[in-house]
């Protein structure tokens, strides 16, 4: 009987320091601090991309919601496609509160690919007059907005094997 294990290979963490806050709107935009450069290990079944972000629906807090997607470009970032399956729709409906700052944690499974690959996550407001905030943090209910903090960008190769 063979016992099925997994194994992580070609580990890559990626912090950027130069990140800054970005208010997005209604057109797709790149979400500064995550995109990563990355060649899958051979032979590896998927691809594990973690990305933990801060977003605020400030400054339009009532409905301001974040359409994300996972994009990857094989051109050097010359032109971007959506990956199937990853865009997604969040947030909430409440006055301005500290309910609308968030730490946002994404995880997206991928099958593997060959070759070299830059990936990212995109994304626009839900409503057509609304914006939100990448890389903003709350403070307090006095002082309102925190430092904030670039994005943590992780992302590897999963590889399985049998061992008897």
């Amino acid at each position: 009987m063979a016992h099925l294990e997994k194994q992580i290979r070609n580990y890559v963490h990626n912090v950027d320091n130069s990140f800054t806050k970005e208010v997005i709107s209604t057109t797709i935009e790149y979400y500064p601090g995550t995109q990563v450069t990355y060649t899958p290990a051979s032979g590896s079944e998927k691809v594990i991309y973690e990305c933990d972000i801060q977003m605020s629906w400030d400054p339009h807090p009532l409905g301001s919601y974040p359409c994300t997607r996972l994009q990857y470009s094989t051109d050097n970032g010359s032109s971007w496609n959506t990956i199937s399956g990853t865009q997604m729709l969040e947030g909430n409906y409440d006055s301005k509160s500290d309910y609308n700052w968030h730490n946002m944690l994404y995880t997206f499974i991928l099958d593997s690919w060959t070759g070299e690959r830059k990936i990212r996550l995109a994304g626009r407001a839900h409503g057509s007059t609304t914006t939100y905030s990448v890389g903003q943090s709350y403070g307090t209910l006095d002082s309102g907005e925190g430092v904030g903090s670039c994005p943590h960008v992780s992302i590897y190769s999963v590889m399985s094997w049998a061992i008897k």
